[in-house]
């Protein structure tokens, strides 16, 4: 285990946000190559990886799929590995999420399935949600398209090695609404001369905010929370013209999660009419919610069991969000939660780092997992 414990480290020290994961990705190439994989695929969705190992005789392809980008956040720990890259780290694993399927090649290059294919799916663009369905629309994807798909993330707050599952949503839909409302700048002398949506905008706020109280009582979880305002632009001198109203929103369900945009959407673009301003929205970083299928779960329960770990289940979902739903529009999927520590920070907390001692269990689980899928049937 030192040197996936090692490889672990390189990575931590070399984080890449979302999209620029071109180091990563070298280095990730360089160790799988090692593993002698039956076919690789370079780069796939970006700065992905997928690595092919095949079995003897034909059968289902599983993919097992690890998130290899960082975040925006600085690291303020003084760990020997810590980030060269200013302002960006790994605070959310997927340097240990990487690793543990790096292991996984270890040991698929040492025995292959007896039957079937495994997909090592090493994807880019985790956190903005866009990895996993440039990975899917990825002409490449064709040669790679699977059967079941498992993924996997650690849980801060919960007891290292502990499996966590749920069946159907395990983490939530979410994405970004930016607003915009267009008048007309004029001098702050005369701002009767212009156009400000000064007062528009104070209402859309004090009315989106009384929303929120109410979609409280919604279940499933249904919410969303303003995340950023402005309005004109850092000066005295001007009466402002443009504001925007930026949104996150929030559920664990795909099709409530559409519906509130609607009626956000259509209540602004109506208020902005009433009041002679131009409106516009964009959507950004859209995850779709993660949904372990019922069959997968059980393949999880079996493989936690088999391994004598500590098994739990979820009473409701996660409420953080999940790029690995998106290939539930593909094939079966199933998710685990994997216990780092009831002491580790939260995911995103600066002072996060992955627990090097739950590498071996995340390897684990997933072998186990790829014996039950491939595994002859008696």
């Amino acid at each position: 285990m030192q040197n996936l414990i090692e490889l672990r480290h390189i990575l931590h020290a070399h984080p890449e946000l979302s999209g620029q994961e071109a180091l990563t990705n070298r280095i990730l190439n360089e160790w799988v190559k090692q593993t002698h994989p039956d076919q690789t695929i370079e780069r796939i969705g970006g700065h992905g990886l997928a690595a092919i190992y095949k079995g003897a005789k034909p059968g289902k392809r599983i993919l097992i799929r690890g998130d290899i980008d960082a975040l925006h956040i600085p690291e303020p720990n003084d760990l020997p590995y810590r980030s060269q890259n200013q302002g960006v780290s790994h605070k959310c694993g997927h340097d240990g999420h990487a690793t543990i399927l790096c292991g996984l090649a270890e040991w698929l290059g040492a025995q292959r399935p007896d039957q079937g294919e495994v997909v090592l799916l090493f994807q880019p663009a985790e956190e903005t949600g866009q990895g996993a369905q440039a990975v899917i629309d990825d002409p490449q994807f064709a040669q790679i398209k699977p059967d079941a798909a498992y993924g996997l993330h650690n849980l801060p707050g919960f007891e290292k090695g502990q499996i966590m599952v749920k069946e159907g949503c395990f983490a939530a839909a979410s994405f970004g609404l930016k607003l915009a409302f267009d008048g007309r700048t004029a001098h702050a002398s005369q701002p009767e001369t212009g156009h400000s949506p000064s007062e528009l905008m104070a209402q859309l706020i004090h009315h989106l905010e009384k929303k929120r109280e109410q979609l409280k009582a919604v279940k499933p979880l249904t919410t969303f929370v303003i995340t950023h305002a402005t309005l004109g632009e850092e000066t005295f001198g001007v009466a402002p013209g443009h504001a925007e109203i930026w949104l996150t929103l929030r559920s664990f369900n795909d099709r409530n999660l559409e519906l509130m945009s609607t009626e956000i959407i259509e209540f602004c673009r109506a208020k902005a009419k009433d009041y002679l301003f131009d409106f516009s929205f964009t959507e950004h970083e859209a995850f779709a919610a993660t949904n372990s299928d019922p069959n997968c779960v059980k393949t999880i329960e079996q493989a936690a069991t088999n391994l004598e770990l500590n098994l739990g289940h979820l009473d409701e979902p996660f409420r953080w969000s999940e790029d690995f739903g998106r290939f539930g529009n593909v094939c079966p999927i199933g998710f685990i939660g994997l216990g780092s520590g009831l002491e580790q920070p939260a995911l995103h907390d600066p002072m996060f780092d992955f627990p090097d001692d739950i590498l071996e269990i995340g390897m684990t689980m997933f072998w186990e997992i790829i014996r039950l899928e491939l595994e002859e049937p008696r």
